[in-house]
């Protein structure tokens, strides 16, 4: 609906005079909101606190619950068209069908119905700025974001298109780029059905006004511009197209003085290839933003899963999978997700396995038996290492080596159901309902996913009461960051009291970590590499327990074979830390993680000043500064700690901002998540 400006979006620049998306529900800042006049104080359970925006079908209030505190946005449809049955039975029935979606890039309706004479919806509150506000500020975006934004956009609405339903009117002003500090640009698609309602022929300009046609003329598909009855999901795909054209170059593909003009250029004028507006476009990009952009429907992508097919094999996506590495993929193709970070429907890595990693789990079949341990005592001869003597401690240093190297190391496996989701992850293969079907025999697994969709790292009004459901609100993404984070979370925890006793607060130092590795690529611009570093931080100590465990069964060896020498702490502790690293890229590599993952926890012992802001350099102060901030495990060297920080800023160039900005609050909310994340 056409939006009078009322006041600023949070973090953003003026916003710019387009339409207020009717479901558009954004946490504002500055002057305090209008007050809403008086006959609607309250509508059912909720407080009207203020104005949100105006437009030609109704307001959109802020309400907060009033016994339960949550806020909400509320939007009221006008008297007038209220007045009108058909149109409130059938904007209730599209309400309903958009509600049942339940897709986490969607925005989410928690309520609608009528409230004395008023007719309203409750949606969820969104913070953050519209794609159209953020094209405005950065004029064009890079490749990679735009990829990242448009996958999301082609998940929601391939999840629309299954259950019958073309939205129509897609734009930048209808996508909303959520603020969240863990999850950048999540994506949440608005206005789903709101056009239907419309039913004459009159649309100008960029304003959507009641009784106008479908659409918004500058992203309207040749079809919707004729003015055809049936229009198909491939009127999406058009617009979208214009969408994405627009983030790649700055402005649409088609502008013109009048409506007609405009009309023209869609149905029959082809537009300037984007690689020609904006050089840095790649040719694959190019072209698949020409074939969402064709004339006809039948030549365009015909669906969104092979429109959003299309965008995996762009070398935006391309680059995160190998992380900058030139290591081998899965055959399959890996995992790709949105974003890395805590609690978010996220971002995990690529999964990939390494030439010598055992085969994944084939379908209906448990995953593959880890390596058994081979026999050898503390007698045994170890492997030559240099610089080691022939004291007991530098003897069990070098035999856990030498059990690491030949692979015979009893290394924690991954659960059958995780193994058999990722695997479907591989094979692009994995939804919501057979995500569930996998899962729903693993009882524990299942709990733990309902309890995290049901957290407060998943906020929303309606509980999820079925697993398909709690699946669907965490992603695909989601889904495979919590598993790999629940069985994170079991190997940091250890088995052995003594080893338990060690890693009392390693998981939220995990979390920190991983947090912060993350928030690194992003300030350096290098977010393709965000999921890789976010896994190696979080598995960086995953060794630990490990050889912890190890040592103090080398220990009972000992003990039987009468030699009465137990292991001091400082003895056992310091072992450890010469032999986490090889251990956990072994577990990284046993769950066969991309091999970046890999590389970045084994070299992560020592700066290498010549590799500047690599992945091990930056893994290494990230969990040093965890530390400093005080996500501490086990004994920690403050003068140590704080030698590693300087040398890691100097080295990654990070700057006091830059540091503040991480570290703000993250001891607390590291804290907060490691109750929500693996429980």
């Amino acid at each position: 609906m056409a939006a009078k400006q009322v006041t600023r979006i949070r973090g953003a620049g003026p916003r710019p005079s387009d339409d207020l998306p009717a479901t558009a529900v954004v946490v504002v800042a500055g002057a305090p909101a209008s007050a809403p006049g008086p006959a609607a104080p309250t509508v059912g359970a909720y407080e009207i606190l203020g104005e949100l925006g105006e437009g030609g079908m109704g307001k959109v209030y802020l309400g907060r619950h009033k016994l339960i505190g949550r806020k909400a946005a509320i939007k009221i449809l006008n008297r007038d068209i209220a007045s009108d049955d058909e149109v409130v039975s059938r904007f209730f029935n599209e309400a309903r069908a958009v509600n049942d979606i339940r897709h986490p890039n969607i925005v989410e309706v928690t309520d609608f119905g009528q409230f004395g004479d008023l007719h309203c919806i409750v949606m969820e509150l969104l913070e953050g700025e519209t794609l159209a506000t953020r094209v405005l500020r950065a004029g064009t975006l890079d490749e990679a974001s735009a990829v990242r934004i448009a996958r999301q956009v082609t998940s929601a609405l391939g999840a629309a298109h299954e259950r019958g339903l073309v939205h129509r009117d897609i734009k930048p002003e209808n996508i909303f780029l959520c603020s969240h500090p863990d999850y950048p640009d999540f994506v949440k698609v608005l206005d789903f059905g709101i056009a239907k309602l419309l039913a004459t022929e009159s649309t100008l300009g960029h304003h959507t006004k009641t009784g106008a046609v479908l659409g918004t003329p500058s992203y309207m598909s040749p079809e919707q511009c004729l003015g055809e009855a049936t229009l198909d999901l491939r009127s999406d795909v058009y617009s979208l197209g214009v969408v994405l054209y627009q983030m790649l170059t700055g402005a649409p593909p088609f502008t013109a003085d009048t409506l007609g003009r405009l009309i023209v250029c869609h149905v029959s004028e082809p537009p300037v290839p984007p690689i020609v507006a904006n050089p840095r476009v790649s040719p694959l990009m190019n072209r698949i933003v020409l074939r969402a952009l064709a004339k006809k429907p039948k030549d365009r992508f015909a669906s969104m899963k092979e429109f959003r097919d299309a965008l995996e094999a762009a070398p935006a996506v391309a680059q995160a999978r190998g992380g900058g590495s030139s290591a081998p993929t899965s055959a399959r193709g890996p995992v790709v997700v949105r974003a890395a970070g805590v609690a978010r429907p996220v971002a995990a890595p690529p999964v990939s396995a390494p030439a010598h990693a055992p085969a994944p789990a084939s379908p209906g079949r448990a995953p593959p038996a880890a390596p058994a341990p081979q026999t050898s005592t503390i007698d045994d001869p170890p492997a030559k290492a240099p610089g080691l003597g022939t004291d007991l401690p530098s003897r069990l240093i070098a035999l856990v080596m030498e059990r690491i190297d030949r692979g015979a190391v009893d290394l924690p496996a991954l659960p059958p159901a995780t193994v058999r989701c990722i695997d479907l992850l591989r094979r692009s293969n994995l939804g919501f309902a057979e995500a569930a079907r996998v899962i729903t025999d693993a009882s524990a697994l299942r709990s733990r996913i309902m309890r995290l969709a049901n957290s407060a790292a998943f906020p929303s009004l309606m509980p999820a009461t079925t697993l398909e459901i709690a699946i669907a609100r965490l992603g695909t993404g989601g889904l495979f960051q919590a598993l790999i984070e629940f069985s994170a979370r079991e190997v940091l925890a250890g088995k052995h009291p003594r080893v338990k006793e060690a890693s009392r607060r390693s998981w939220p130092h995990a979390l920190g970590s991983a947090i912060i590795a993350s928030q690194l690529c992003q300030q350096f611009d290098r977010e393709a590499e965000a999921p890789f570093a976010y896994l190696a931080a979080l598995l960086h100590d995953a060794g630990k327990p490990i050889v912890g465990t190890l040592l103090l069964d080398f220990e009972q060896q000992l003990i039987r074979a009468g030699n009465r020498t137990i292991l001091t702490e400082a003895v056992w502790l310091s072992a450890i830390e010469r032999c986490h690293r090889p251990a956990g890229a072994a577990l990284v590599r046993h769950w066969q993680l991309a091999h970046p993952v890999v590389e970045a926890i084994e070299t992560s012992g020592a700066f290498d000043p010549a590799a500047g802001r690599s992945l091990p350099n930056l893994v290494r102060f990230s969990t040093a500064l965890a530390k400093r901030l005080g996500l501490t495990v086990g004994p920690t060297n403050a003068a140590d700690v704080d030698a590693i920080c300087a040398e890691g800023r100097r080295l990654l160039k990070i700057d006091d901002g830059t540091e503040r900005n991480i570290s703000h609050g993250l001891k607390e909310r590291a804290i907060a998540l490691s109750a929500i994340r693996g429980q």
